[in-house]
């Protein structure tokens, strides 16, 4: 059913219970042997107006050996904020929570009624670039990583797993997977891979299943593509049906994560742009569209031919997603403006392929599915290069998530604080429901949790900013001219203070801001260096203020995360004349900064 209301009329009318159905505009989406009904529905919101955050509680007709599948799209026009797919045997179904956006929203929810045997076949699926095999590039020779990772990898049990980088750890992985598992849960590990593709590093694509495998392809090579960019196989499904299943990877160099950060930092302070939109987007030109041609026109088709079943695919495409870069999220955090319609992942949409993260998560804003990187840190532009695709009429996407920090159990040890995961890249997980013959969804469904709210960059605190001029700063480490402290109180966002290197002083490191006198303060901004290496980014430390420049009190301890959005500290009127940050951990064990600014209370 499709209802168009304003934000606050329907967050009102929900919570009274006086929204009431409205007949479809359009006719039932038929399936064979399903059809999809308008249902009955209601806003529940925690408040009136746009920013208010609610969910669609959706009901349908109960009966016997019966499963309910709800489909929940919110819009503003053509722009979606929320989608859901929900089973429910009990005629009831809540969808996830969204943000209503300033725009009236449509909300469509429809209920399709079927046979508790025929919901279908549940997959989790789960992507993933290991980093040359679990080992961070060489740089972890214990095996501690590898091992952690392959526990985490049965953590997360996905049916079908795409990695790239295997790299020498693919038999380990497939081990370490299958040890103490029942025959039935077993998984079969394929290399994709042929040695006469391999690089340096050696094989690189691996498919993982739970699924039985009918076939595995046989190498494709031409002028654009190898093994080594893409290979897949057949899979049975339980009910006698089949997938086709394949891994992907596409070139690394002239990325646009250094560009967009750059761009993004550019406009957002007003400063002359080095790339114009179109040169950005001819970063995704340079292999990444030949091969993606490659892939789709040809390779594709020569191993499915006509065969209609469901494709999935997963793999690491060094392109970032058109749909997050629209004029829907030209404001989101970190976009700055920019609007880009990235050609690589264009195609795979054109192509009839659905990008699972995005499609279960629509609104950028609130959900940018960083996955670029966990370990170098996550630049001004979201950066999402990794994806699960599928194409098919019967697939259903029920949730996806990003995974980008170790499992609890994991995280304090030795490797944690310099890899906070296992990988240079973060994994996608998306559960999905392939239609037919099956008893549907038989575990929670993976969630994203929201990132921030949306915003082109954090306010300014609350204050009056105490002039450059009237700052000066010193250190007990740095380097002298190129990261001398002074950068960090000259008011230019593009120079930055750094500890002192090759030479790396132990930290603790301390930069301490004389502010000419004592000052009521309300707040203290720290704002990361801005430029593509984060090395130094502030990640643990405490705040603290002195009067005398000689006994220092300790006002806040700060933990913070591997992103350059400027990090704010209250300080709730404290007096001081000198402001110190004691960093305990910066990233690659130095310390960077570019710019300390204190605010005075307004007067």
């Amino acid at each position: 059913m499709r209802t168009a209301i304003p934000p606050l009329a329907a967050a009102a009318l929900a919570l009274a219970g006086l929204l009431a159905p409205v007949p479809a505009a359009a006719d039932p989406v038929i399936y064979p042997s399903y059809v999809a009904r308008p249902a009955t529905y209601r806003l529940d919101c925690d408040g009136q107006r746009p920013g208010s955050t609610c969910t669609v509680v959706a009901s349908g007709p109960a009966r016997p050996h019966k499963v309910l599948e709800f489909a929940i799209t919110v819009k503003s026009g053509a722009q979606v904020w929320a989608r859901d797919t929900l089973y429910s045997r009990d005629g009831q179904a809540r969808s996830r929570p969204f943000v209503l956006p300033e725009q009236p929203v449509t909300v469509d929810a429809r209920v399709t009624s079927m046979p508790e045997t025929w919901a279908g076949t549940p997959l989790r699926l789960m992507t993933w670039n290991l980093f040359v095999g679990g080992t961070i590039n060489g740089q972890e020779k214990t095996g501690e990583n590898l091992r952690q990772m392959i526990e985490y990898l049965n953590e997360v049990d996905p049916d079908v797993l795409f990695v790239v980088e295997g790299y020498g750890s693919g038999e380990k992985i497939l081990d370490g997977l299958n040890a103490g598992r029942a025959e039935g849960d077993r998984f079969t590990g394929v290399r994709l891979t042929h040695p006469e593709d391999y690089s340096a590093n050696g094989d690189n694509l691996w498919l993982y299943t739970k699924l039985k495998v009918e076939k595995v392809y046989p190498r494709y090579a031409d002028a654009d593509i190898t093994s080594f960019n893409l290979g897949g196989a057949r899979l049975g499904l339980p009910n006698g049906k089949h997938v086709h299943a394949f891994t992907m990877w596409t070139w690394h160099e002239i990325s646009a994560n250094w560009d967009v950060h750059e761009a993004a930092v550019q406009n957002l302070y007003g400063r002359p742009r080095t790339k114009t939109d179109a040169q950005l987007l001819d970063d995704d030109r340079f292999r990444r569209v030949a091969m993606g041609k490659a892939i789709l026109d040809k390779a594709l088709p020569s191993f499915i031919g006509d065969d209609d079943a469901p494709v999935l695919m997963g793999g690491d495409l060094n392109a970032w997603p058109y749909l997050d870069w629209t004029e829907q999220f030209k404001n989101a955090r970190g976009h700055a403006g920019l609007v880009l319609p990235w050609p690589l992942t264009k195609m795979y949409a054109d192509a009839g392929f659905v990008d699972t993260f995005r499609h279960a998560n629509p609104d950028a804003g609130r959900h940018p599915g960083r996955t670029w990187s966990p370990l170098s840190g996550y630049r001004s532009a979201p950066a999402r290069i990794d994806y699960v695709f599928t194409r098919g009429r019967d697939v259903r996407v029920l949730g996806s998530r990003i995974d980008d920090r170790r499992l609890p159990a994991h995280q304090g040890g030795a490797l944690d604080q310099t890899y906070p995961f296992y990988s240079d890249h973060s994994s996608v997980i998306t559960d999905v429901v392939i239609r037919g013959r099956g008893a549907g969804p038989d575990r929670p469904v993976v969630a994203d949790e929201p990132e921030h709210a949306p915003g082109v960059w954090p306010a300014a605190p609350a204050g009056t900013p105490v002039p450059p001029a009237e700052l000066s700063a010193t250190a007990t480490t740095f380097k002298p001219g190129a990261g001398d402290p002074s950068r960090a109180v000259d008011g230019d966002l593009t120079t930055d203070y750094h500890s002192d290197y090759p030479q790396i002083a132990p930290q603790p490191h301390f930069i301490t801001v004389d502010l000419g006198r004592v000052r009521e303060l309300s707040a203290v901004r720290f704002q990361p260096k801005l430029r593509y290496d984060m090395n130094g980014t502030v990640l643990k430390g405490v705040v603290q203020v002195s009067a005398d420049g000689t006994t220092f009190t300790d006002v806040r301890r700060v933990e913070w995360p591997r992103m350059t959005a400027p990090n704010d500290v209250d300080l709730n009127g404290v007096p001081a004349r000198y402001v110190r940050l004691r960093v305990d951990y910066g990233m690659g064990g130095a310390s960077a900064l570019a710019e300390i600014i204190p605010y005075e209370l307004s007067r």
